[in-house]
């Protein structure tokens, strides 16, 4: 059923306010006022009130009774926690996925190469968008979707924690995933995997390192590594 237009505003609202979050141009504690938002949106509290509900329920909002919403902080202990769920779900995914095609391999190489010019280019944001599309798709070959909805929620609460993480051109473990998929090697795909994960977890702990004793970041991180990418 498709959503009337009045009804899919706080969907809308929601993504808008999920990208600023996610690319740190809202900074994690700070507060967001409704009606602030409705006069940044041009449109009522309604549909704001609604967006922001969205946001707390996937944890990027943490609500106050008295004071209202605010960004959630940066902590090290959820951060290894949604890792380490997402490790579980996607290792489980890639087990059980299903061997492309020849012809699925060709296409997938050929959107690798498509990937590689846009980086090439700078488009970040076609870049995350085609890189988060072709994760999916790797993923996909799986017959878990129950697993597969649950690791693309995962993916959007670990979006802001991608962003501490250093920018390291011209990696794309994902294309070893589907070298790995077009020789039929079950245990080369998920040593693929598991090392690049091994790879993200210790760097991810490494950010945090120095950081506030009781391990939350505030900060701003509008040069960071764009969302999806790791």
């Amino acid at each position: 059923m498709v959503k009337s237009e009045s009804a899919a505003l706080p969907d809308k609202i929601a993504e808008s306010l999920k990208t600023l979050i996610v690319r740190g141009t809202i900074s994690p504690g700070e507060h967001l006022g409704q009606t602030e938002l409705a006069e940044r949106f041009g449109m009522s509290k309604v549909p704001i009130r609604e967006a922001l509900k969205l946001l707390a329920a996937e944890g990027l909002l943490r609500h106050d009774r008295n004071r209202g919403y605010f960004v959630a902080h940066l902590r090290q202990d959820e951060a290894m926690q949604l890792y380490k769920l997402r490790r579980w779900l996607e290792s489980e995914l890639l087990a059980t996925a299903r061997w492309p095609s020849e012809a699925e391999i060709r296409h997938f190489q050929k959107r690798f190469d498509n990937l590689d010019n846009l980086e090439r280019q700078k488009k970040r944001g076609a870049w995350t968008e085609m890189l988060g599309t072709l994760r999916y798709d790797i993923l996909d070959l799986s017959p878990q979707k129950l697993l597969l909805r649950e690791a693309t929620r995962l993916w959007t609460l670990t979006d802001r924690y991608r962003a501490l993480l250093p920018r390291e051109r011209g990696v794309s473990f994902e294309r070893n995933l589907i070298d790995a998929m077009a020789m039929h090697d079950r245990n080369a795909l998920l040593a693929a995997y598991h090392k690049d994960r091994d790879r993200i977890e210790a760097a991810l702990e490494q950010a945090f390192e120095g950081r506030e004793p009781d391990d939350q970041i505030d900060g701003d991180f509008e040069d960071a590594l764009p969302a999806g990418a790791v």
